[in-house]
């Protein structure tokens, strides 16, 4: 029989309770071995070693003692991806809206320059017709 250290079983003892009541820390609140060696932060093997651990789990397994917790930390690391998943897209779209509004408003700024630029060469051509206004004296 392999030893297991009197803080490692404490640790699985609570990681039990916590399953059992629902409350897990770690976990999804599963019943399985790799559960609760991930929710009692010790290897796989250490809780494959503990038979108090184990004999424990299979009593909560058969008699369906589990209350999964209402928000478990993977399913609210779930809920933050899908979250942002979403969130990037709509991001992406606006980023293509702004990118279309800016490639419009660049045209639109060729167009008055070209605009512009042909109403001072009719100026330039008319100079001698026009007569620039005195400034007023107050």
């Amino acid at each position: 029989m392999s030893y297991v250290s009197p803080a490692a079983e404490q640790a699985l003892q609570d990681a039990l309770g916590r399953l059992a009541e629902g409350r897990a820390l770690r976990t999804d609140g599963a019943l399985t071995v790799a559960g609760l060696a991930i929710e009692a932060g010790v290897s796989r093997s250490t809780a494959n070693r503990s038979t108090a651990a184990l004999t424990a789990l299979r009593v909560l397994r058969s008699a369906g003692a589990c209350q999964p917790a209402p928000i478990t930390p993977a399913s609210e690391q779930r809920a933050i991806r899908d979250e942002m998943a979403s969130l990037r897209r709509a991001h992406g779209q606006r980023v293509a809206a702004l990118e279309a509004s800016i490639d419009t408003l660049a045209q639109h700024v060729q167009v008055l320059t070209l605009d512009n630029e042909r109403l001072r060469r009719t100026v330039a051509t008319y100079a001698g017709n026009v007569t620039p206004m005195k400034d007023a004296e107050p």
